[in-house]
């Protein structure tokens, strides 16, 4: 869809379809998700996506095209879905109940229930025109449209009885959708009333789902599959819908032909390489997708990079993982660094019981939340990842903040320094690095080695493998940063330590250094544009030694 004479305006943030297609944003093409719903025919639908991937826009969508409140719009003139004309008796014909928990947080569970009672008031009153029908059962409108508070049984049932009282006065079954079913669940985690929310929310969701006879059918969305904590107790009639699903893939985030139309609607098709490069990288089913949201934010801000993804809540479960690394994830944390993959045990549907000391269940939060992306090897064996340089920015800056604020600062200095051939910016920030922090670290402790090792690869977000004193040629190099991209250079670092004060000996180390590294051929299975390094460390100074070869 394109606007006449000036661009459409960027959607980022907007997730109501009516305000996106009636206010002239530009708006991705995922109505098939309509025909795929009608064409499934299951009576519970739940997807579960990484937040931001655009389930309430599709939700909206959903609700826009199924609602009779709606019938005779043009939301869906010219898109894909009228190529589909089974949908068309469906179109604007049925009652619509729509929910939203994203704002049910509270403190216990009464403050709970209280704050979804009032939802769901708000929900009645706007069908208040049940109220007065002769068509509607007296009983239940004299319950439920009352001055009163709900009583929790009432609560438990309202949905269910508000499509009785729509079935009756329309003659057809309601629709039901669900918003962030799982939000209210997320945040009692670890508290004191988990169980009471959750006892709550598994009668509530029982009552409205399984086997509701006055009901079409129901579209429920949320982050994680929760399924351990029976939430969905004996939904048999439940299609689930996960990152690892094949019939829904591409309906959410975005696929590489829509961003490549993206970047040149908006001007600049030269930038695809680096929106690919920063919010590629996540599988669904069996599509590649990109962040929608990060996408969206990067081309509003004129194309400039950045995190903006994780920027949009905490970073809880990536907190709860570096504060678990043993020996074992240290090793996983380096091979993800390093932009390699690590094989898993994942398992979608979890418990966020679970996460309390179990790394295993970890693994699969990241999984399903979009922090690391899980492609099939057979059975529940995932090859997992980080996805892209967003991503890569997350892990390495959670990194840093476990060590010193001087450290984080002088590691980013050190890896671009490098990269650029800036040899005193080499010799400031390796002095701050391993003269200070880390030189000792790197004879002593293997925990910290690690770290070190991880930081560095994280820096650079898969760019490179980083290996420290590592098998190369004649011996074992310091630091062997080898590129994975042709973009970069490869970089070898040679480090010595003068016990003198003699400012010759500082040169003379330097010089022995990247001596070592020519003789002993540290940089014999590279290939293409490499830096060699050659560093002396004595007391508060630093030398740094430089030489390019072309490989």
């Amino acid at each position: 869809m394109k606007g006449e004479g000036r661009l459409l305006a960027i959607p980022s943030g907007v997730d109501d379809f009516r305000k996106i297609r009636e206010g002239g944003y530009y708006f991705v093409d995922k109505s098939e998700l309509v025909s795929d719903i009608v064409n499934d025919r299951s009576e519970v639908f739940l997807f579960t996506r990484p937040r931001r991937f655009g389930k309430s826009l599709n939700l909206s969508m959903i609700d826009a095209f199924f609602n009779l409140e709606y019938k005779g719009n043009k939301w869906f003139d010219g898109l894909k879905v009228n190529s589909h004309p089974e949908v068309e008796e469906h179109r604007n014909a049925y009652p619509v109940i729509r929910l939203c928990m994203k704002d049910l947080v509270a403190d216990d569970v009464e403050g709970f229930n209280g704050r979804l009672k009032l939802m769901l008031k708000s929900v009645y009153r706007g069908f208040k025109y049940l109220r007065d029908s002769d068509l509607v059962d007296e009983d239940l409108r004299r319950e439920y449209f009352s001055a009163g508070d709900l009583s929790d049984m009432q609560m438990e049932r309202s949905v269910i009885s508000l499509c009785q009282m729509l079935e009756q006065y329309h003659g057809v079954k309601p629709i039901v959708l669900i918003d962030e079913y799982d939000n209210p669940i997320n945040n009692a985690f670890n508290r004191d009333f988990y169980a009471g929310v959750m006892g709550s929310l598994r009668r509530f969701y029982s009552l409205t789902l399984k086997g509701n006879p006055h009901m079409s059918f129901a579209v429920v969305t949320g982050v994680m599959q929760i399924a351990k904590e029976s939430i969905f107790s004996g939904l048999n009639n439940l299609r689930v819908d996960n990152v690892f699903s094949k019939k829904f893939d591409e309906r959410y985030g975005f696929t590489e032909p829509e961003v490549k139309d993206l970047c040149a609607y908006y001007g600049h098709p030269e930038k695809f390489e680096e929106a690919k490069e920063w919010y590629d990288g996540y599988r669904f089913g069996n599509a590649d997708v990109y962040n929608p949201w990060s996408l969206l934010t990067y081309i509003y801000n004129d194309f400039e990079p950045g995190t903006y993804w994780a920027d949009t809540s905490g970073n809880d479960i990536l907190e709860t993982f570096l504060d678990g690394l043993d020996d074992s994830t240290y090793g996983d944390l380096v091979a993800l660094g390093n932009g390699k993959t690590v094989s898993k045990q994942i398992y979608p549907s979890v418990s966020m019981r679970d996460v309390d000391g179990d790394l295993d269940a970890v693994y699969s939060v990241m999984a399903v939340t979009g922090y690391l992306n899980a492609v099939p090897e057979g059975d529940n064996d995932y090859r997992l990842s980080i996805p892209n340089r967003e991503l890569y920015k997350v892990f390495y800056e959670n990194v840093t903040r476990s060590l010193k604020m001087d450290v984080g600062v002088a590691m980013r200095r050190f890896l671009g320094s490098m990269e650029r051939k800036d040899a005193q910016g080499v010799e400031e920030s390796l002095f701050m690095l391993f003269s200070k922090n880390f030189f000792d670290i790197l004879l002593r402790d293997e925990g910290d080695y690690r770290l070190v090792l991880a930081t560095i690869a994280l820096g650079r977000g898969g760019r490179y493998d980083v290996g420290i004193e590592r098998e190369a040629g004649n011996g074992r190099a310091d630091i062997i940063i080898r590129r994975n991209d042709p973009r970069y250079p490869n970089i070898v670092v040679e480090l010595k330590k003068s016990r003198s004060d003699d400012p010759e000996d500082l040169e003379r180390m330097a010089e022995k250094g990247l001596r070592q590294i020519r003789t002993r051929e540290y940089y014999r299975s590279l290939k293409g544009k490499t830096y060699l390094y050659g560093v002396c460390l004595q007391n508060k100074k630093a030398k740094v030694l430089f030489e390019e070869l072309d490989l």
